[in-house]
């Protein structure tokens, strides 16, 4: 399985100690917001799609009884890696608007360059 995000070439593999997880269909709200952050156009997720733990800070992240790692039900990636040619995803209002996001309780994705 392969990361998702623009810009991210993290693959599963037996040495790797990155987490995927599934995009939140069940949760709309949520979804809508992850979907926000990913800033990819005329794209939608599926049951397939993933993200890996690379755009996850540490704090969403539980560990159950046999050590795996999961993501709270109220996790929402902010690390990502956008160049400067990429464009806003095609729900760009929330994102140029930062407050939205944060007014909604909701981080906005970070640009690292």
């Amino acid at each position: 399985m392969s990361c998702c995000a623009l810009e991210c070439t993290n693959r599963t593999s037996k040495k790797s100690t990155l987490s995927f997880f599934r995009f939140p269909l069940g949760d709309p709200d949520r979804l809508d917001q992850w979907v926000l952050n990913i800033r990819r156009n005329t794209w939608t997720p599926n049951v397939s799609s993933h993200l890996c733990s690379e755009h996850f800070e540490s704090h969403p992240f539980s560990t159950d009884s046999w050590g795996r790692r999961y993501l709270k039900n109220t996790a929402v990636p902010t690390i990502f890696y956008f160049t400067k040619k990429q464009q806003p995803g095609r729900r760009s209002r929330t994102l140029e608007g930062s407050c939205n996001a944060s007014a909604n309780g909701m981080s906005s994705p970070r640009e690292i360059h």
